[in-house]
């Protein structure tokens, strides 16, 4: 079966007064739920740059890019083409549930544009 693995990510380095986060969405084939999130643990942990070489950088400081867990696992939708392990254009993979205060603020997430939002799930 297939999942889609939410990580996130964090950007650590001196003085930081925020933390940049990255949500990063691994596909995983797995035989159940508990499976895939072990390999989603296993791949994001191995996605981690400890910066050893000190080559990342971060507002003009060194960072590291670390691994703060597995937000969700989510099945991806399936059918009969899919449950057996082909996947094709048009497959919900993932979601996520978020809230927001008003419609223009539905318009500027929809465009890309910044805009503070609830996230749910």
């Amino acid at each position: 079966m297939w999942y889609c693995a939410h990580a996130i990510f964090y950007f650590k380095y001196e003085g930081q007064e925020s933390y940049l986060l990255h949500e990063n969405i691994y596909l995983i084939d797995a035989a159940d739920d508990d499976l895939a999130w072990s390999e989603a643990e296993r791949i994001a942990k191995d996605n981690e740059d400890l910066n050893a070489e000190g080559q990342l950088h971060l507002n003009d400081s060194k960072a590291q890019y670390l691994f703060a867990g597995i937000r969700k696992v989510i099945a991806v939708e399936t059918d009969s083409e899919t449950s057996q392990g082909r996947l094709f254009s048009g497959v919900e993979a993932t979601y996520s549930v978020m809230e927001v205060d008003s419609f223009s603020e539905v318009e500027s997430l929809a465009s890309g544009e910044f805009t503070n939002v609830l996230y749910r799930e």
